[in-house]
């Protein structure tokens, strides 16, 4: 595989207009990085990017999903009936959607309520799957949780999506593979000021199962997270990565399968 990016970087903030002080219950517009961004009561700020270092994932487009997970039920959480109209200020639903996909690198930011969120599932290409938001893959048997504190910023990684290519298996098929790069994310916030200076790699347990659904039914988990336990508390503690640990480039298993040339972690 080639190198994820050279010495100059390519940002790419594609913005939709939010205000921090509305309540996302459906979190999809992303947060204006150009702006100050504030922070209101029990909100957070959740960053991750869309990486293509290479010619195989240049012009592919993607989303990944949240949902907000019960630790102690383990099970998703859905936006109750009437929420909006009864002013719940929870965020239930999370998508993270590339917005340029001939960008090497592009950075999503978005304003969300404090919780557990579980990574639920992802979406390869653009056209109906992403209009229609079919749920391609659900990591329903097993996925990464990350929990949230109000007012923190929390980076969760990036993610490369390749599309019908040479899995490992010698089969064609999708694949995002994820990667973790800190101090580009960082340097993506810079105009943000403190909050940039705040950015830190997401509280993650790896073991969160909920009832299936989607096309695709698969586990994932993040390499080097530890695992959730048989008995969880109703608030995670929260795991701070040592700075070096913290900015080193990692990887970790493709969400779908590996792309043949590249090793798979376990």
């Amino acid at each position: 595989m080639k190198p994820l990016l050279g010495s100059g970087l390519i940002f790419c903030f594609c913005i939709n207009v939010y205000s921090p002080a509305i309540a996302q219950l459906r979190a999809e517009k992303r947060a204006d990085v150009s702006l100050p961004i504030t922070l209101q009561p029990n909100q957070a700020l959740l960053v991750m990017g869309f990486r293509r270092p290479d010619s195989r994932s240049l012009g592919t487009a993607g989303s990944i999903e949240f949902t907000r997970y019960d630790v102690d039920k383990r099970d998703l959480v859905f936006e109750p009936k009437n929420a909006k109209k009864n002013g719940d200020k929870n965020t239930y639903w999370i998508q993270f959607s590339s917005a340029n996909r001939k960008s090497p690198l592009e950075y999503n930011a978005m304003v969300i309520a404090a919780g557990d969120y579980v990574l639920s599932s992802a979406t390869l290409g653009g056209g109906s799957f992403i209009a229609t938001k079919v749920q391609v893959v659900s990591f329903c048997l097993s996925a990464p949780v990350l929990h949230v504190e109000a007012g923190q910023v929390v980076y969760f990684g990036d993610v490369t999506p390749y599309q019908s290519v040479k899995m490992a298996s010698g089969n064609r098929g999708n694949a995002m593979k994820y990667s973790a790069n800190i101090d580009d994310a960082r340097k993506a916030l810079e105009k943000q000021g403190a909050l940039a200076t705040s950015l830190k790699p997401a509280d993650m347990r790896n073991g969160a199962a909920f009832g299936c659904y989607g096309q695709t039914m698969l586990a994932y988990a993040v390499s080097g997270a530890p695992d959730i336990g048989p008995v969880m508390p109703k608030a995670m503690a929260t795991t701070t990565l040592p700075d070096n640990q913290a900015n080193q480039v990692t990887t970790a298993p493709p969400l779908l399968p590996p792309v043949a040339g590249q090793s798979q972690q376990h």
